[in-house]
């Protein structure tokens, strides 16, 4: 049953716009929500704090559904903060979906890590799972490191974030295990991301094991996927990994490697000032200028000639302050390349004021409907963040595509362009996915 609060709270959005919209979708009537948004939208009427609320009563219909209710609230936690009460309430039925609702809530803070602790010896997997994410204090050490081991991934990876979020130094050998020989691959990235936000140099732990850390990361990029890799580099670039002795892998990596890992390997050190990069423990400059240049110039020969995958990556993660990067994505960006490389290279360089002009020129023509779906649809959700009205018509077509994900990109260049209204027919659509989804954007307009 819905608190009163809410009940009080959809009674007032009845008498409001969108009123016979609200009510159809409450009751999950979406042949009614159509024809009901349907008249607004073309006499202009609908507005977005109109589809806001539209999206709130689809997503609290969605929350209360019994219709894969776990994926539903899933995809509705981007926007839990908007929909709390409505978690709250079905975060008091014990099943799959009230455990996400609840995970949801603790993530945003509306339920207590002590609260969460409670379903730490649930026989579900996925309450169990909540528990364990609870496990943040100094105290909760054994529960933690018992619930690194449990059998289910969900309550293995809950209790890695955990651990991030408690800054446990003395998980961080469990974690590296779990990174080494977990059989969930999701689970030895998040062990990965854990051990890059715990400081390995605590006072109140072996300093010794802080240059292990490092030690253990470099034994595990050789038979890691190129996945695991990039959460390596990663982790050798937070700074207190980086004073252990991350800094000087990095440097290996540049000088010895190639792949996606050495790529964001690049990226990071090439970001990075002096200033900002120095080592915590001797005031020295983590990276010298000689490993700055080299990791610029990785960047720049990635994105002038390395394999189409790791070409696009160097792209999205290239600096743009940096000369020699420019330069080099004005060459990714000229007619002789390939389309999907001239495409994304022509997306990154519309954030510089001085190639803005030519690039939202360029990018105008992958937008149109003669370019290939793939292409014009990302065009054209660069130009929607650009602020470019000149693609919203073309963007409305998207949303009577086949392909949900088609549609989603449009609701979301929609609301970039502040016309988040214009996707409300999504609210309605057949697919329970793209309805969820949806309500989550146009949600983020209210």
């Amino acid at each position: 049953m819905l608190r009163h609060s809410t009940a009080v709270a959809l009674a007032f959005v009845v008498s409001c716009g969108g009123g016979a919209a609200v009510d159809a979708a409450r009751r999950g009537d979406n042949a009614a929500l159509a024809r009901a948004i349907d008249p607004e939208l073309r006499a202009g009427k609908l507005t977005n704090g109109d589809a806001a609320r539209i999206a709130r009563a689809v997503a609290e219909n969605a929350i209360e559904s019994k219709d894969d209710a776990t994926s539903r609230v899933r995809e509705l936690r981007s926007c839990a903060s908007a929909l709390s009460s409505a978690l709250e309430e079905r975060a008091k039925i014990h099943d799959d979906a009230g455990a996400e609702a609840a995970m949801a809530l603790l993530d945003i803070g509306a339920l207590s890590a002590s609260a969460a602790r409670e379903w730490l010896h649930d026989a579900n997997d996925s309450w169990r799972a909540v528990g364990a994410r609870g496990l943040v204090r100094d105290s909760d050490e054994a529960a933690r490191q018992k619930a690194l081991v449990d059998p289910a991934a969900i309550v293995r990876r809950a209790s890695m974030r955990a651990s991030a979020e408690g800054k446990a130094a003395r998980d961080v050998p469990g974690l590296l295990e779990a990174a080494r020989v977990d059989p969930d691959l999701m689970a030895r990235n998040e062990a990965v991301r854990a051990v890059a936000r715990i400081d390995p140099l605590r006072a109140d732990v072996d300093a010794s094991n802080a240059y292990d850390v490092v030690s253990r990361l470099h034994d595990l990029w050789i038979g890691a996927d190129d996945a695991l890799r990039e959460d390596i580099a990663r982790a050798y670039a937070a700074p207190n990994i980086a004073a252990a002795g991350g800094s000087e892998e990095l440097r290996l990596l540049l000088a010895q490697g190639h792949g996606p890992g050495v790529v964001t390997a690049a990226s990071l050190v090439a970001q990075r000032t002096e200033m900002a990069a120095r080592n915590a423990s001797s005031g020295k400059p983590a990276w010298t200028d000689e490993t700055r240049a080299l990791a610029i110039a990785i960047l720049v020969r990635a994105i002038d000639q390395a394999p189409r995958r790791d070409r696009l990556l160097a792209i999205a993660m290239a600096p743009l302050s940096i000369p020699d990067v420019r330069a080099a994505l004005d060459r990714a960006a000229d007619p002789t390349t390939d389309l999907e490389t001239r495409e994304s290279a022509l997306s990154k360089l519309l954030e510089w004021p001085a190639r803005h002009d030519a690039a939202k020129k360029a990018l105008l023509e992958f937008a149109s409907p003669k370019s290939p779906e793939h292409l014009r649809r990302r065009a054209r959700l660069a130009l929607a963040g650009d602020g470019d009205l000149d693609v919203q018509s073309w963007i409305e077509e998207d949303l009577k595509s086949s392909d949900s994900s088609t549609k989603l990109l449009a609701a979301t260049a929609l609301a970039s362009l502040h016309r988040a209204a214009r996707a409300a027919p999504l609210l309605a659509d057949p697919d329970a996915h793209v309805r969820t989804s949806a309500a989550c954007t146009l949600l983020s307009q209210r």
